[in-house]
């Protein structure tokens, strides 16, 4: 089953950009929808309930960080990346610190987006997968004879 995903971003260009990149790999992905401000991205994320939400860390009203906790409050699965122009370490620390996955410079995006993407999905896989052996009672560490 694909991914949904959502996009926030008050720059039209750029969610031009990364409504591109996902339909490159759109047999993995969905496009559910995209915002140009974080009051109506948290609308759109409450509507649809995407996977993934991709938003700009910087804009007017409600910016990228505190778009990604309330999400992280009312939908504590949905995997968040938030990008920015800015590639100061500062903006990249303060992204990760509002509770997103991940970063990506928007100067890189069409290189990283994706990867990032599959990063995030991929530990998600694996959290999920160490909780199955844990609630089986399976140790890797430890031979079950």
């Amino acid at each position: 089953m694909p991914l949904t995903v959502a996009v926030i971003d008050d720059s039209e260009e750029y969610r031009l950009i990364v409504r591109g990149l996902l339909r490159s790999v759109y047999d993995v992905t969905t496009f559910v929808g995209d915002a140009a401000n974080g009051a109506d991205g948290l609308a759109l994320v409450r509507r649809e309930r995407p996977d993934i939400v991709i938003t700009d860390l910087v804009m007017p009203g409600l910016d990228g960080v505190e778009l990604t906790r309330r999400i992280r409050l009312e939908l504590p699965k949905t995997k968040i990346i938030l990008m920015s122009s800015y590639i100061e370490d500062a903006y990249r620390l303060m992204a990760l610190d509002s509770g997103a996955d991940a970063y990506v410079s928007k100067q890189m995006i069409t290189r990283t987006l994706l990867p990032a993407i599959g990063d995030v999905v991929r530990r998600e896989a694996e959290a999920l997968d160490k909780e199955a052996k844990r609630l089986l009672g399976l140790n890797p560490a430890r031979k079950n004879y």
